[in-house]
């Protein structure tokens, strides 16, 4: 019971991070850049592997899986609403932060974690390696956008 509240609690920070990229979504719909929108829902569809995972995890554990955040998550995702963004560099920025903000609280919750079975940690590690791959599919963006600048 107690490993599966963790588990909740880990659940709920991947919840946040769709939450956040929904605002990412909507603010590059706006600007009107079709490639960034793209890459957004390329990441918003890992986020949704991840919380199915997750979700089944718990839900194999005979618990009920989460579907809300916690109270810092709630405020994480009304400050991001709050943000002003002029450009896809803005929003590139604010991603590749809280990109690197989820990272490092999967991490976190893997190295206090290590008593979870084998199975439930390969599954945090996927999502940790997805963290990775997201980083830098912003970073290829990003990349792109400033040879393209030069």
């Amino acid at each position: 019971m107690e490993k599966t509240n963790e588990l909740n609690k880990f659940l709920s920070y991947i919840h946040m991070g769709m939450s956040v990229y929904r605002i990412y979504h909507d603010e590059a719909e706006n600007i009107n850049d079709q490639e960034l929108v793209n890459l957004i829902v390329e990441i918003e569809e890992m986020f949704k592997r991840h919380e199915e995972k997750i979700t089944r995890l718990i839900n194999d554990l005979g618990e009920e899986a989460t579907n809300s955040l916690t109270a810092a998550g709630v405020m994480g995702v009304y400050k991001e609403k709050l943000k002003v963004f002029e450009d896809s560099f803005d929003i590139c920025h604010s991603a590749l932060k809280s990109t690197n903000m989820g990272l490092l609280s999967a991490v976190k919750f893997f190295n206090e974690n290590q008593d979870l079975p084998h199975t439930t940690l390969t599954k945090i590690v996927d999502v940790i390696k997805d963290y990775d791959k997201i980083q830098g599919m912003w970073l290829k963006y990003l990349l792109r956008n400033i040879d393209s600048n030069l």
